[in-house]
């Protein structure tokens, strides 16, 4: 007696890549959700969400390299979630999925101080000065006015009577 063995090709046939990258989700009301894609593939991706999303919810991924791509849950265990894309990506488009280098957040620079507290920061003036400045600059700004009114004025009392 023999033994017959068939092999069938899933659709979960593309070679996975592991990226790690940041990026967002949209879930099924188009909220962004940041996440992160631990691996991608020409057919779909795993990704890290701190939300909860059904399997066979269609969702966005916006990641650099690809831009916004729909996908659609398959598989999840906890907070990872197994995704195939609605049309899988390009040689090129993988290609450049991977070559993009992830994004790196700016550094703003921190504010020390308890919250709340107010600072004082050094470029600024002291509140006495900078209220005597936007008094005087209120004060300039209807002087103006009132100087171009009364030339505007002057000019058509010349002109109406010559």
């Amino acid at each position: 007696m023999g033994l017959v063995a068939y092999l069938y090709r899933d659709t979960r046939w593309a070679e996975r890549h592991t990226v790690e990258r940041d990026a967002t989700l949209r879930d099924s009301d188009w909220s962004p959700i940041d996440v992160t894609v631990e691996d991608l593939s020409e057919s779909g991706f795993s990704v890290t969400a701190p939300t909860e999303l059904a399997i066979g919810t269609e969702i966005g991924l916006g990641l650099s390299g690809i831009g916004m791509r729909e996908a659609r849950v398959v598989r999840r265990t906890e907070y990872l979630y197994g995704c195939e894309f609605l049309a899988a990506l390009t040689v090129q488009e993988l290609r450049a999925a991977l070559a993009t280098p992830p994004m790196t957040p700016i550094a703003l620079p921190l504010e020390t101080g308890a919250i709340g507290e107010a600072e004082e920061h050094p470029e600024r003036l002291p509140l006495g000065m900078r209220s005597v400045a936007i008094v005087a600059g209120a004060i300039l700004a209807w002087a103006v006015v009132i100087g171009l009114g009364w030339i505007l004025v002057g000019l058509v009392r010349s002109i109406l009577s010559a």
